[in-house]
């Protein structure tokens, strides 16, 4: 009822009242409100106790009217008189003075709302996008907190202008006053020059807006900022690139929020709630995480693993200078100044808790840059062959690959745990560093045996010619290798075809998973038959393998998690697609040189190693067998004597390893560097 009587007086007033045009009112608000300025004689009268809040709103819906009325077909006489008169460039004038207090919140929330509600494109005038420039500045340069949220808003508002037209982001890169900015390709090619100029004045004012909020304490505001930078540096402009990169301090305040982030996960942590905490960027997937399992730090942790997905999609979003630039920044900020010296700490509760910390890190990360950054920060950039003898040229890759043969054995399956995450990331440099490197001369190879057995290698490896039959007569040697090598006595199953279906389809989903990884790398094909081998060379597999053969050796003698992530690991190395890396570590008949080792080597020293052990063990095929039954099944009490327990346990776990490397090897030369299919024969061939 009062809603109605309102209305009806309204209407009475408008028709005693001849409609007022809509520019001489828009000027009249307007000169209210400058009128206010040459009256004011008190400059601390917060501008909530003013009218101006109110005329500055009525101004916005005149130009919104005078809008709707031309359907934004032209330029109305109230908007004319607003780029004429540069109004807006007034009223940031007024922000910039805050006078009376509040007025940049004011002036802020009128912007925003101009922005969000007018359908015509205003930033392209230079009388819009000039006001709107300085007045990212102004936010950029201003470090009080009080008007963020409108600041946040008002930036935000921009942001969705750009996502509607990427040629706008052009508009906020103010060129330096003397010269000219660096280019991509100069950038690129001298990584030196990623750095701010300071004594330059290029500015990228949209950005740097952006860069400002992203400090907050308010989550809101951080979230918003931190989108908007997603936004601006996934953009393909490479002149907007370069103003990113050098001319603002987006990747160095992204890499100090990481680490900020980083500091406040406390130092004692459970390594599996580290590595079991989700880690998805949003603020709502955030809270709803909170709501699981709760733990000292979880919060922390929450936000640090959030905050590097960010990090991570922005890179792969991202313009490939920004992302390099990014990446550079999180090593030397993140993992070198933080994260390095809590990996060489000696003390092992720290060192479990900072290797969980690493390998959450790698799995979260997808970007092709990060994943580079990280693997040189953890590897080096070294290519050269390692040599037996001498210090270790790299101290962070030497102590996190002999940890993976450390005493305390739950280091030593975190550690390898490590390497298994790193070596599914698609980086080549990471094979090349671990064991191509190694390998590449082909030094193992005896070359005083006969030619026979290269020739079939080299067929075996290649993804065509040589003889079929020939060729299929080798493999059936190979895999009848490795599935001979446990003696009877030994074996806890008796191999059915169904066993044997499903390693094979194992290793065709496997095989298939690495052609995939390694789809972009630059390995060769075949093998290199031209290689000047020396004699004189020594032969050394490098520190990565001879820790893992190592830790093979003794797979009798642990317990039975480590046995399976040491055969986990090397099984993942023997999938890769490199011919001399398949050579050396899956044929079994390869002529080696004298004091060198490969995979097949180690495997019957441990099998010579279970027949003496086995002899002085009575019934222990039925030992065995029930000790199978009891890892099976959780129902069936474990009979295992504690003595044998390893002894039993490594015996299986050997037992299977073996059935996978017959099955890859097997994979591997049906489908070489092919599409892999599922394939039956093996099981009916190896039965016989």
């Amino acid at each position: 009822m009062f809603n109605r009587l309102s209305s009806m007086l309204h209407q009475a007033v408008e028709a005693l009242n001849p409609t007022v045009p809509l520019q001489e009112e828009f000027i009249r608000h307007w000169k209210i409100i400058t009128n206010y300025f040459i009256e004011c004689t008190d400059e601390n009268k917060p501008v909530s106790e003013t009218k101006i809040p109110e005329h500055l709103q009525q101004m916005l819906t005149v130009l919104l009217k005078e809008e709707k009325e031309n359907a934004g077909e032209e330029t109305g006489p109230c908007m004319e008189y607003v780029l004429r008169h540069k109004i807006l460039k007034a009223m940031v004038t007024l922000a910039l003075a805050n006078v009376p207090p509040g007025m940049t919140q004011c002036i802020l929330i009128f912007l925003t709302k101009l922005l969000n509600a007018f359908q015509r494109p205003l930033l392209p005038l230079v009388n819009v996008h000039g006001p709107i420039h300085k007045t990212l500045c102004m936010i950029a340069n201003t470090e009080l907190a009080f008007s963020e949220n409108e600041e946040v808003e008002f930036v935000w508002a921009i942001c969705q202008q750009v996502r509607n037209d990427p040629s706008l982001i052009d508009l906020f890169i103010q060129p330096p006053r003397k010269g000219s900015a660096p280019t991509v390709d100069k950038l690129e090619s001298n990584q030196d020059d990623l750095a701010v100029d300071s004594n330059d004045n290029g500015r990228h004012s949209l950005v740097e807006a952006l860069v400002k909020l992203s400090k907050s304490e308010d989550t809101f505001v951080f979230e918003r900022a931190s989108e908007g930078l997603m936004l601006c540096t996934s953009l393909q402009s490479e002149q907007s690139a370069v103003y990113v990169v050098v001319y603002t301090q987006f990747c160095d305040v992204v890499a100090e929020n990481l680490a900020k982030q980083f500091k406040m996960i406390p130092r004692k942590m459970s390594p599996a709630h580290i590595l079991n905490c989700p880690a998805k960027w949003g603020g709502e997937t955030f809270k709803d995480e909170l709501f699981g399992e709760n733990f000292p730090g979880k919060q922390q942790l929450l936000s640090f693993l959030s905050y590097l997905h960010f990090l991570d999609k922005l890179c792969s979003q991202a313009h490939q200078l920004i992302a390099r630039a990014v990446g550079k920044s999180i090593r030397e900020q993140f993992l070198i100044a933080i994260l390095e010296p809590k990996l060489l700490e000696p003390a092992e509760e720290g060192t479990l808790t900072s290797i969980a910390h690493l390998t959450r890190c790698l799995i979260v990360i997808q970007s092709e840059y990060l994943i580079h950054e990280f693997t040189v920060f953890l590897l080096g950039d070294n290519l050269e062959p390692e040599r037996r003898l001498g210090p270790p040229k790299n101290p962070l890759r030497h102590k996190m690959i002999h940890r993976c043969d450390h005493l305390n054995e739950k280091i030593s399956a975190a550690s390898i745990k490590l390497f298994e995450i790193l070596l599914q990331k698609p980086d080549q440099h990471i094979m090349d560093n671990l064991i191509i490197r190694n390998v590449i001369k082909r030094n193992y190879y005896n070359l005083s045996s006969n030619v026979y057995n290269y020739s079939k290698v080299a067929a075996l490896s290649s993804s065509s010619g040589g003889n079929y039959t020939q060729d299929e007569e080798y493999i059936q040697k190979c895999v009848n290798c490795y599935l001979s090598l446990i003696p009877d006595s030994a074996k806890s199953s008796n191999g059915s075809q169904d066993e044997y279906e499903t390693y094979l389809k194992d290793a065709n989903r496997q095989y298939t998973g690495r052609i995939i990884q390694c789809i972009t790398w630059t390995w060769p094909r075949e093998i290199i038959s031209d290689i000047n081998l020396n004699d004189s060379d020594e032969f050394y597999e490098g520190e990565f393998l001879n820790v893992l053969f190592n830790k093979l050796q003794r797979i009798l003698d642990q317990p039975y998690e480590v046995n399976l992530q040491v055969t986990s690991v090397i099984s993942l190395l023997v999938q890769f697609h490199h011919p001399h890396l398949h050579e050396y570590l899956l044929d079994p008949l390869i002529p080696l040189r004298d004091g060198s080792r490969s995979l097949y080597t180690v495997l019957q020293q441990i099998v010579n190693e279970l027949r003496k052990r086995i002899a002085k063990i009575p019934e222990f095929k039925k030992m065995v067998q029930s000790s199978r039954q009891s890892l099976l099944s959780s129902d069936l009490p474990n009979i295992t004597s504690p003595i044998n327990k390893d002894l039993l346990e490594g015996t299986i776990v050997l037992e299977e390893f073996c059935k996978e490397l017959a099955a890859i090897m097997y994979v591997k030369f049906k489908s070489p560097l092919k599409e892999v299919h599922n394939n039956s024969s093996l099981s009916q061939d190896i039965s016989v």
